[in-house]
């Protein structure tokens, strides 16, 4: 059975760690995740957060932020190299994460997902808001005691006004009027999503909250 630790990786550690990569797909992502960081974000102040092996081997890399207040995780960039995909270690690296932000006693978790990897993010029994200006799928939770593998059985015993909590207006104001946005190809691709998502997607119960 493999052993698995998280390595964090500062921007030249990065560079060199995707270097490795040999399809263009996933070094195209990867390479990406590092521009957006360097608009977004200082590296000294935290970087990439990698699956590795005890080969030592890279498997999948996160980027992520806990703010300062240790209220939120938010996800912003996640992939798997080409070569080692199909094996869980991107869920492998979801569960290592979110057991170091439970130790760091964070209380929530948001991120977005675009249409391609909403399977993957759905097997994890995580449920969406709405869509965001950009067409993603908003995700703004409170963090599961016991891991991810508890994501599902807490959104099912949980009412949807608890699991948005303080923060409900904050996540209306994500999410709020952007389907009308969307143009008519963009809401044929959407319409096909809703049936995917069915009971994962809380938008017609976050308006009732709302307007009650």
């Amino acid at each position: 059975m493999q052993e698995f630790h998280l390595e964090h990786l500062n921007r030249n550690a990065y560079i060199d760690s995707i270097a490795q990569i040999k399809d263009k797909k996933s070094l195209g992502f990867a390479n990406l995740a590092l521009y957006w960081w360097d608009r977004h974000f200082s590296w000294k102040a935290h970087g990439c957060v990698v699956l590795s092996n005890e080969k030592q081997e890279h498997l999948s890399y996160i980027f992520y932020k806990i703010d300062r207040y240790n209220e939120y995780i938010t996800i912003h960039n996640i992939f798997t190299p080409l070569k080692f995909r199909r094996h869980g270690y991107a869920s492998q690296l979801f569960e290592l994460v979110f057991q170091t932000a439970e130790q760091k006693n964070v209380s929530r978790f948001r991120m977005t997902c675009v249409p391609q990897s909403l399977s993957f993010y759905l097997t994890m029994g995580v449920v969406y808001w709405g869509i965001n200006s950009l067409g993603d799928y908003y995700c703004d939770l409170p963090m599961p005691k016991g891991g991810i593998t508890q994501i599902e059985k807490m959104v099912k015993d949980t009412d949807p006004r608890e699991l948005a909590g303080k923060h409900l207006n904050s996540i209306i104001s994500k999410v709020k009027g952007n389907v009308e946005e969307l143009d008519e190809k963009q809401t044929k691709v959407y319409e096909e999503h809703m049936e995917q998502l069915a009971e994962s997607y809380l938008y017609k119960e976050l308006m009732m909250i709302e307007n009650k």
